[in-house]
């Protein structure tokens, strides 16, 4: 029984990291024996496009405590709508096809990939030179993060705390 436990948890585990990596699958237990099940990518997709148009800041970040503890605050502010993203790819996207975004915030520390957030930094800066980008990390002094900084990033530190935010919006999303 004690095996059976220990393999739905560990079943679970890889279900959430499965999931948090953009991997569609899942796993089911019974009678002790593991059956995978693939789940096909056209059954699930929608011919749904998703609408940005209310979008004023875009934060490409992984989740975990960043999101965490930025999210809940974001949501008590009616200026912010905004969109949370670990992929490189959708930041751009979204960002080129809305001009009304001017504002991305890009979390530096792991389980985010800072090389990644540099990537995405020096993209919107070809698209957009205008657009205002913020970082946000504990430990300013990393060579992406001093990277970034040099080239017009302006620094948010971490831990973002209630009054940060409020500056932050109040600075940039207040007319």
């Amino acid at each position: 029984m004690a095996d059976k436990k220990n393999i739905n948890e560990l079943i679970a585990l890889i279900e959430r990291n499965k999931i948090a990596t953009g991997q569609n699958w899942s796993a089911k237990v019974a009678d002790g024996n593991i059956h995978e099940e693939k789940e096909e990518e056209a059954e699930e997709e929608v011919d749904e496009v998703e609408d940005y148009s209310d979008t004023n800041l875009i934060i490409f970040a992984a989740e975990g405590p960043f999101t965490q503890s930025l999210l809940p605050m974001l949501d008590q502010q009616d200026e912010i709508y905004y969109v949370v993203t670990d992929e490189p790819d959708k930041v751009i996207d979204i960002t080129s096809s809305n001009p009304r975004i001017r504002f991305v915030m890009l979390d530096m520390d792991r389980p985010t990939n800072p090389a990644n957030c540099v990537n995405v930094f020096m993209e919107l800066k070809m698209l957009n030179p205008g657009m205002q980008v913020f970082y946000c990390t504990k430990n300013p002094m990393t060579v992406e993060a001093r990277n970034i900084q040099n080239k017009g990033a302006k620094l948010i530190q971490k831990p973002v705390l209630r009054k940060t935010l409020d500056q932050f919006v109040q600075e940039n999303f207040k007319t």
